[in-house]
């Protein structure tokens, strides 16, 4: 009888065991987990977050009530799963439903530093944060596939270099991956062929925007020691810009500089063919340097048409210097047109303007003369109708005719005539 107490006592601590599921989950920093509570779809549910509630929903009337817990604006249930998006690290914890199961959370943030857009040749951490287990060991695999001595969930990288860009990833046990991409870049430039006595500028940028701040810079050109270049200068109140003053052989943008340090250089001449050094110091002491080689290609030999004497074969005329000189970059004839297409497009505007007011007041001037007119009455209308039936009466009464006239026959000629007249008048 003993041994069957023990068995139903065992019994029963295995079923209430296999009521209280527990889970282990990870998810990443910004993504979403889901954890099914395992009950009907018309039975109650309540989840919880250690012991602070999350959010409970009544089975037949499907009202739901939200708890305390900072999750409460980020979750949705459904069937009775929780959903969980846009996790924080301090989402981490231990999750228990009504039913009993429970799911340990460990959100893992996965970045570098500085950041992961790195210049060439400094220093990097990358982080593997488990949160609610910062012991547990990992391993990091390179983008080459190479995997790291190293467990530990913070690796350092010494100088990076191209072979350090693209993905890193973070396995955890169960073949669990987190991946980071970084990107190392570098100063980029080009050699540069400009004509003698043109203008050229001497590029220097990098790809993108880096995660470490730009301290300082500068260009150089060994040859050219009375030549005045500027410096990088970055100040909180004005930023990233040049330093210095714009000369007659190098010109420069007084905006705020993000990643490209090009300058121009004016007027080049055969002495100035040679190697330019950029130069950008990053904040760490890390210091880029790209090299760009200029040269200057002579001025081809203008034809004078034959002409002979004193005027030496290839040298341009007084006047073709004079119209080709530069002016803030470019030729004086430039300016000169686009002045005069300038000066056009104004009159222009200006007779169309006139020539509308013109059209205005014409019309305006219109409208007040017919405004000006007086229209006819019902009484001079009448006025005018009576005068001119009375004119159609006179017109259509003829004259009353003497009676000697009446008779056709009647003559005047004399009194013969007159006396066959009466005869006839008198029968």
């Amino acid at each position: 009888m003993p041994t069957c107490k023990i068995f139903f006592l065992l019994l029963a601590l295995f079923i209430l065991c296999g009521e209280c599921d527990e889970f282990v989950k990870y998810g990443q920093v910004g993504g979403e987990v889901s954890m099914d509570c395992g009950v009907d779809q018309n039975s109650d549910v309540e989840w919880k977050l250690g012991n602070t509630r999350i959010i409970y929903i009544n089975g037949k009337s499907g009202t739901r009530r939200k708890g305390h817990s900072h999750l409460s604006d980020r979750v949705s249930v459904s069937g009775g799963t929780l959903k969980v998006s846009r996790l924080e690290t301090r989402d981490s914890g231990v999750y228990s439903c009504n039913s009993g199961k429970q799911y340990t959370l460990h959100v893992v943030s996965v970045f570098a530093k500085p950041g992961p857009v790195l210049v060439q040749s400094s220093d990097a951490e990358l982080h593997c944060d488990i949160g609610g287990n910062p012991n547990t060991e990992v391993q990091w695999q390179s983008p080459s596939n190479d995997k790291k001595d190293d467990k530990k969930q913070v690796i350092h990288l010494k100088s990076v270099s191209s072979k350090d860009d693209g993905q890193w990833t973070c396995l955890i046990k169960d073949d669990l991956k987190f991946s980071l991409k970084l990107t190392v870049v570098g100063l980029q430039t080009t050699a540069v062929e400009v004509s003698e006595g043109k203008g050229i500028a001497l590029p220097c940028s990098l790809p993108q925007s880096v995660s470490q701040r730009v301290v300082g810079g500068k260009w150089m050109a060994d040859h050219l020691p009375t030549v005045s270049f500027p410096t990088l200068t970055n100040l909180e109140s004005k930023g990233l810009h040049w330093s210095g003053d714009n000369s007659s052989r190098v010109i420069f943008t007084s905006d705020q500089l993000n990643i490209n340090y090009d300058v121009m250089l004016t007027n080049a001449q055969r002495s100035d063919e040679g190697k330019y050094v950029c130069t950008v110091e990053f904040e760490g002491g890390v210091k880029l340097t790209a090299e760009t080689n200029l040269t200057v290609v002579a001025k081809p030999s203008v034809n004078t048409g034959g002409k002979k004497g004193s005027e030496k074969k290839g040298k341009t005329p007084a006047g073709g210097v004079t119209w080709k000189k530069e002016v803030f970059g470019l030729q004086l004839w430039i300016w000169i047109a686009v002045g005069a297409s300038s000066v056009v497009l104004i009159v222009l505007i200006i007779v169309t303007v006139l020539v509308r007011q013109r059209n205005k007041r014409m019309k305006t001037r219109v409208k007040k003369l017919r405004s000006m007119r007086q229209p006819l009455t019902a009484k001079d209308y009448c006025r005018c109708r009576a005068e001119s039936e009375v004119e159609l009466v006179q017109q259509e009464r003829p004259l009353p005719v003497p009676r000697q006239q009446r008779n056709p026959r009647t003559r005047t000629a004399g009194p013969n005539h007159t006396i066959e007249n009466r005869r006839e008048q008198d029968y």
